[in-house]
């Protein structure tokens, strides 16, 4: 039930002190409890209770190193918040990335078959491309709000649209989610995470189904890095090697690394006129701004309160391009504007720091080196690809679930291989 119901966004206000500093009601300074966080929470305590009247507390998971990270990331998290940001809403960020351990514990457990949960998954994606397609052909929200669907329309202003040739507007798919970035993030996380269980024919039924509703969403960062990873999983799939596997990830993180570092560096030389693109720049601009002057952070949830003492210079760079030149560097943010910089390496940098930057990179680092012994690791190169592009994969609900099942599916699935490797060096070794 959970992994249908996750994508749902039934929330719940419980903290909002600061919600409504920018005029309207803010969500990225707003604490919200999800209604799937409660029925996670039941199937946890359902969990523990299982395992003690077994008396078994064994975990596929051991690596005292990870848990070590883990407890520095959190531990550090909460500090620069205390220090510098609210530190209440840093609670309820602790209490949401433990939510994603409880998901990531639950999959490597094996509670339910990794088959069953494949299914699940695939009918929850094809429901919400279903809802996405009424959204798009209505060209306004369906009407399930009780299910968590957006209020939505072509004259609702910071509603997601697009631009036709005909003038007119064109609502992006929003399916249940609170923006269709995140809805085609999840298409795209849930489509790689069950492309090895599917057999050929499913393989291309579903590869035009998921490709219809990331269509619908016209997300182009979820189409690049799709793309990106089908030519992936054809290059791995033709090539077995663990260490050409390596190679090309190496080759990949590299230029991630490299990519992230001259835009965080270079944004303001960047020459565009879609306003999109200028927004993106100039929140990087910020970015670079804030992290020299609080390099430790300034706390989770907190860029959104702080931007505005960084934005003026970085604005008048981006924005005399896009408006000839005419912007006096004074920029005054329309209420839907206040959001977090578009690029969770960044915002993670910003609001825990570079030793909170560090510490999520090594955990990755070792991760990767710990359990990438013959299995795929599709979906986790999928996310490192896309975050870069948006801020939800750290500050959102779903994308933090999201986060949590490619790492289960990645430590289960390598974990499985590693077993029938050592099945068939004990063969080999006994025929020898």
């Amino acid at each position: 039930m959970f992994l249908f119901t996750f994508p749902f966004s039934i929330r719940f206000v419980v903290y909002e002190q600061a919600s409504y500093r920018f005029g309207n009601f803010n969500p990225w300074v707003t604490g919200f409890i999800y209604l799937p966080e409660v029925l996670l929470g039941v199937i946890f305590l359902l969990w523990i209770f299982h395992k003690m009247r077994l008396k078994n507390y064994n975990l596929e998971f051991k690596s005292g190193w990870l848990w070590a990270i883990i407890f520095a990331f959190a531990l550090n998290l909460f500090v620069a918040t205390l220090l510098k940001g609210d530190a209440l809403l840093g609670v309820v960020f602790l209490l949401r990335m433990f939510e994603g351990f409880i998901v990531f514990i639950l999959l490597i457990d094996k509670v339910v078959k990794i088959k069953t949960v494949v299914t699940i998954l695939l009918f929850g994606a094809l429901l919400q491309i279903i809802w996405g397609y009424a959204q798009w052909r209505l060209n306004e929200s369906v009407g399930l709000y009780k299910f968590g669907e957006s209020v939505i329309g072509t004259d609702i202003l910071g509603v997601a649209k697009i631009d036709l040739a005909d003038g007119a507007k064109q609502v992006r798919a929003y399916g249940s989610f609170l923006h269709p970035n995140i809805f085609a993030a999840y298409l795209l996380t849930v489509f790689f995470l069950s492309l090895r269980y599917l057999k050929y024919s499913s393989k291309l039924f579903w590869l035009a189904i998921f490709t219809f509703g990331i269509y619908l969403t016209h997300s182009r960062a979820v189409m690049l890095v799709g793309v990106v990873c089908l030519i992936l999983n054809f290059v791995f799939t033709a090539f077995k090697a663990i260490n050409f596997r390596r190679f090309v990830a190496l080759i990949i993180v590299l230029i991630l690394v490299l990519g992230n570092f001259w835009f965080f560096q270079k944004s303001q030389v960047v020459n565009t006129r879609d306003a999109s693109v200028v927004e993106r720049l100039s929140q990087n601009i910020i970015s670079k701004n804030m992290w020299k002057s609080e390099p430790l952070g300034v706390g989770v949830n907190n860029f959104t309160l702080e931007m505005e003492n960084y934005s003026n210079k970085g604005y008048m760079e981006a924005a005399s391009r896009l408006h000839g030149g005419n912007d006096d560097g004074v920029r005054k943010y329309l209420p839907w504007e206040f959001q977090p910089v578009h690029n969770a390496y960044f915002l993670v940098l910003n609001e825990v720091g570079i030793q909170g930057l560090i510490l999520l990179l090594l955990f990755l680092l070792i991760l990767f080196d710990l359990y990438w012994k013959a299995g795929k690791a599709i979906p986790v190169i999928a996310l490192m690809l896309l975050a870069p592009f948006d801020h939800f994969l750290w500050d959102s609900w779903v994308g933090l679930i999201l986060v949590s099942l490619a790492a289960g599916f990645f430590v289960l699935e390598n974990h499985k291989e590693s077993i029938v490797e050592k099945i068939e060096h004990f063969v080999h070794h006994e025929e020898a």
